[in-house]
């Protein structure tokens, strides 16, 4: 399953934009607050669903908002879907008429992801994922609370021949793998039987699961998440989550992470799941540097309208670029740098161009205890100084 067109008319924030060209792996969709990122991977796991929703709107100037999106099949057969959302006020909600019936085939991830200590007395079964089940979380997203539960469970019943299909065993080892995934002197270890808790092997020792990091937690809790949804949905036939090739919607992919692995984030997700289709957002330009060539999708406001911004089309994607020249080219950021340094840098600029050297020298002071130490602006601005003259 494959989105192969999306387009969206009066919807939030959004008066027109259609989407074409997407990538059939990776789509990595940035741009600024408010632009419509969120909105537009709500409108996409709406297509899979048919269910009342609150959570996309009509524009309040117009009376419908309109969804229309082209879709591949499993065969590849092409799909057309048309939605509607006729109302704008919180309390209020639209019907949607989706393909509720693929809603297992799309897995939504929203910002909503938390790591707090989990103490558990028991294990539970596992929870059942019927098509409204799976279609209501088309718009809500999955959850993060038993996945701990999931992976204990898995573990106990491993070591019982015939008590877990096969494709349940490769994905509970598909899991234990995924510790080392960010770094390979972290390891799965054991569970202790008495108090139920995951160990892990790190350089400093075995620790608790819980004592990980809160990014190493969260790139560990949204690989779990997706196979544990995969394998919760997939029963007849059982399917290896490795195998899964529906889409995958992550948002705010660098929430917790720091920057060395914003980068390695969308990687890692598609190693792990090669035949997916992603579309994530993002704010960070670590995670636009690493996109290859057609996987990003930038949007921008102009004129109060939201449009997907011409990109350059570069043999390698973002792989050779700066951050600044991501924020700057890719990202539509404009200033670099702080308001307190385009002043001072102004001031300078304007006594350089009056030739008064006492202003010159009081501006240039500033900018140099501002600037970093090996930054070449120094040499250029000394330089301007200097023919002002005494």
């Amino acid at each position: 399953m494959k989105i192969k067109t999306i387009e969206l008319e009066n919807v939030g924030g959004i008066q027109h934009l259609k989407l074409e060209n997407i990538n059939k792996q990776m789509n990595i969709i940035c741009g600024e607050n408010g632009v419509g990122k969120t909105t537009l991977i709500d409108s996409i796991g709406h297509v899979f669903t048919n269910q009342h929703t609150y959570v996309l709107k009509k524009n309040v100037q117009s009376e419908k908002g309109t969804i229309r999106s082209n879709i591949l099949d499993d065969t590849e057969h092409p799909h057309a879907v048309q939605l509607y959302i006729d109302k704008h006020k919180p309390n209020e909600n639209s019907y949607i008429s989706g393909f509720g019936h693929y809603s297992k085939k799309l897995i939504l991830l929203k910002v909503d992801r938390t790591f707090n200590y989990q103490m558990l007395s028991s294990i539970n079964k596992d929870e059942l994922k019927d098509d409204g089940h799976t279609a209501h979380q088309s718009m809500s997203g999955i959850g993060y609370h038993d996945i701990k539960s999931w992976f204990l469970h898995r573990h106990l019943y491993s070591a019982h021949p015939g008590a877990l299909q096969s494709e349940q065993i490769h994905n509970f080892e598909l899991s234990k793998r995924c510790f080392s995934i960010l770094n390979k002197n972290f390891s799965f270890s054991r569970v202790d039987p008495n108090e139920n808790e995951i160990m892990i092997n790190t350089p400093s020792g075995e620790i608790y699961y819980e004592y990980l990091s809160s990014g190493f937690k969260s790139i560990i809790s949204i690989v779990f998440g997706i196979i544990k949804e995969i394998e919760l949905r997939f029963k007849n036939p059982f399917l290896h989550a490795d195998q899964f090739d529906g889409i995958i919607e992550i948002d705010e992919i660098e929430l917790h992470l720091h920057p060395e692995w914003q980068g390695k984030a969308c990687s890692i997700l598609k190693e792990t799941f090669p035949l997916a289709q992603f579309f994530i957002t993002t704010h960070s330009p670590h995670v636009v540097q690493t996109a290859n060539q057609g996987e990003v999708i930038a949007l921008e406001r102009k004129d109060d309208r939201v449009l997907q911004r011409e990109l350059p089309n570069s043999e390698y994607g973002y792989q050779g670029w700066t951050v600044e020249e991501v924020l700057r080219d890719v990202m539509g950021m404009n200033d670099l740098r702080t308001e307190k340094y385009e002043v001072i840098r102004n001031e300078f600029l304007l006594a350089f161009k009056n030739r008064n050297r006492a202003d010159a020298e009081i501006a240039f002071d500033k900018l140099e205890k501002m600037l970093h130490p090996n930054n070449e602006l120094k040499t250029i601005y000394q330089m301007q100084l200097d023919s002002i003259g005494e």
